[in-house]
């Protein structure tokens, strides 16, 4: 769908980040290319949510690096579990993700390319033309990764699982398997994908374990 076809009464734009600069910079650059739209801002979780319950957006500018609500400290996780709940919306909004880490992004790959709406991520560094090329991408329904996510290595759900039960829950490998209804011994099989998948492997002086931590984490693969 292009600019010019977008139904001008549902033209509510909403930007949800909490950098006075990127606002400064965004908005007025989104005002301009899309003249009818109304370009809304929330630089928190809280006041995001009040204003897509109040004006469903046609489409979220968000940053992945978000606080919860006003004066708290910002952080990837708040800002993922918050895309989560988007990409699960019945409204399926368009969106745009802009971040300085768009790593974390790998975790929800499935979830994204099953979206109803469009979707579109780039890194903050990236010049605005850059931005409203993908912005118009969005408004289109389509989706877009950028090569640096397409490109990589497909990670198994259960891979992942293992990764987030032992870094992020702190369990044994038992009560992993326990936990995922698996053998000891598939756990095990796991933890020999990942080294493979992350290239991860012995070396004099390190702990396995803890690399493909370090390396899993460089990936966005756990927060």
């Amino acid at each position: 769908m292009s600019r010019s076809t977008i139904d001008s009464t549902k033209q509510i734009f909403l930007v949800v980040d909490d950098h006075e600069a990127i606002l400064e910079g965004t908005v007025p650059a989104l005002k301009r290319t899309y003249p009818t739209a109304e370009v809304l801002t929330a630089q928190d979780i809280q006041m995001a949510q009040l204003q897509i319950n109040s004006r469903p957006p046609l489409l979220i500018v968000l940053d992945l690096s978000l606080p919860e609500k006003s004066n708290a400290l910002a952080s990837s996780e708040v800002g993922i579990q918050f895309l989560k709940t988007l990409l699960t919306s019945q409204a399926a909004p368009n969106i745009l993700v802009l971040s300085t880490n768009i790593q974390p992004l790998v975790q929800l790959k499935p979830m994204i390319n099953a979206y109803e709406g469009g979707f579109a991520a780039m890194d903050k560094s990236l010049p605005i033309r850059e931005m409203l090329r993908l912005v118009d991408f969005a408004l289109r329904g389509s989706i877009y990764l950028p090569p640096q996510l397409r490109s990589r290595t497909e990670f198994d759900r259960k891979w992942l699982e293992v990764l987030t039960l032992k870094f992020q829950e702190g369990l044994t490998d038992k009560a992993i398997a326990e936990r995922m209804q698996v053998s000891d011994r598939t756990i095990r099989n796991y933890w020999i994908r990942l080294q493979d998948a992350l290239d991860v492997y012995d070396k004099p002086g390190k702990e396995l374990r803890i690399q493909i931590e370090i390396s899993a984490r460089k990936l966005g693969l756990i927060n």
